[in-house]
């Protein structure tokens, strides 16, 4: 088995994070890894230059209390989880694409596996929405394993 030392978990605090997460514990447990996991808030700064379709714009969100909260929640998350012999370790990224910046931290880091779920849309809602798993799988400078929801093992 390749050294997995490092794994990154893209969290978003859903039900398929959550069991991306788990996933990544048993691994990082038998592994002795360090886990980390990523929160993005993706800052979007056409919303104050005229908002969308000629709508009026809306006010810029402040974004440094997003981040704070992200923080508080995501310390919340690390607590609840122990791995013997290795760490669990949050952050908070602020990016306009989800994808770009879980890719660009898995570099930062040197992770050596990125652990996800996925909402596993398909058809026209995958068309439309897209998928942050693939555009990663895509992107990442290393192995990915997609973990998928739970709601597709029920199907």
């Amino acid at each position: 088995m390749p050294d997995y030392r490092t794994l990154l978990v893209p969290f978003d605090f859903s039900e398929n994070a959550q069991a991306a997460l788990d996933t990544a514990v048993d691994l990082a447990r038998q592994l002795k890894s360090d886990c980390h996991l990523v929160h993005v808030v993706q800052s979007y700064p056409y919303m104050s230059y005229g908002g969308i379709a000629g709508q009026p714009p809306l006010p810029p969100p402040d974004m440094l209390q997003i981040r704070e909260h992200a923080l508080e929640s995501m310390g919340k998350v690390v607590k609840s989880v122990e791995i013997a012999g290795g760490r669990v370790v949050p952050h908070v990224v602020e990016d306009a694409s989800v994808a770009g910046a879980i890719c660009q931290m898995a570099g930062k880091l040197e992770a050596d596996l990125i652990v996800m779920g996925t909402h596993g849309r398909t058809g026209i809602a995958h068309v439309f929405l897209g998928s942050v798993a693939e555009r990663t799988l895509r992107q990442a400078p290393c192995p990915v394993l997609i973990v998928p929801s739970r709601d597709a093992s029920k199907s």
